[in-house]
């Protein structure tokens, strides 16, 4: 139960601008995911009295404003392109995806990224973004995390950037990042309860069923996942080597011959 003292504190913060870089062949669950967090906790904290107007507004920002097509061939929109937004973001995120590696080398994303760095309270990263963080040498120094296919990668690539595999997100300061794709809704998550505490935090939760925390690290996925593969693998090959299937599959056909 919140304390009336704690209510009251909610009611008077000043709305929050959450801005999510998007680029051409983003992964589409990097954005919307960490995005439809933030929008039903403001919603949630409206629904229960707690606040009067939104805590938070969302905004996603490509290279250009327009239609932005995501690996998954659905295109979403770009409210304005990132060299607009110059101030008055809380927390910007930036997302990942198949397109991430060729983001990062764009110098003017890079730059951009640099500038507003100082300017924001928080910066992060969901899965491969993080990859484009530390092409624009934001990560240096500092730990990190990424998708668990990837970290390797990264690490080879940028060994300024201390990584850590197995979280499913990581915090160094007022800087984030978060394992693979649905790791960045964890995050949001996480960014909810830091800004309204874990009350708001656990109601988005069950919301939109989810842990609160996740248990476990991302490793147990690659790990896990791994076995599974192994283990369908191994009952293909029994399936079609077994000749108790081969003559059952024979018995059925004869039987359809026979019937017609």
């Amino acid at each position: 139960m919140l304390r009336r003292r704690d209510s009251a504190a909610m009611a008077g913060q000043a709305r929050r601008h959450i801005v999510f870089v998007a680029f051409p062949d983003v992964q589409v669950l990097d954005v919307t995911g960490p995005l439809e967090v933030f929008g039903r906790a403001a919603r949630l904290l409206v629904e229960r009295g707690l606040r009067r107007d939104l805590a938070y507004s969302v905004e996603i920002v490509g290279p250009t404003a327009g239609p932005i097509e995501t690996s998954s061939g659905m295109a979403i929109v770009a409210k304005r392109g990132f060299r607009d937004v110059r101030n008055n973001v809380d927390t910007l995120l930036v997302a990942g995806g198949r397109g991430s590696r060729r983001a990062a080398q764009d110098p003017a994303l890079r730059a951009w990224l640099a500038r507003m760095a100082p300017r924001v309270r928080r910066l992060g990263s969901v899965c491969t973004g993080t990859f484009i963080l530390a092409a624009a040498g934001l990560l240096d120094g500092k730990r990190a995390t990424t998708h668990w296919a990837y970290c390797e990668t990264l690490a080879k690539t940028y060994p300024r950037v201390c990584i850590e595999s197995d979280p499913i997100f990581v915090r160094d300061g007022r800087v984030y990042t978060s394992a693979g794709v649905t790791a960045g809704m964890d995050l949001a998550l996480a960014l909810v309860e830091e800004d309204f505490g874990r009350h708001v935090a656990l109601g988005v939760a069950r919301q939109l069923v989810m842990f609160l925390q996740r248990p476990g690290g991302q490793s147990q996925f690659s790990s896990q996942l791994a076995i599974q593969t192994a283990t369908a693998n191994l009952c293909v090959s029994w399936w079609n080597g077994s000749p108790i299937i081969s003559m059952a599959i024979c018995r059925c056909r004869h039987w359809r011959n026979a019937s017609r």
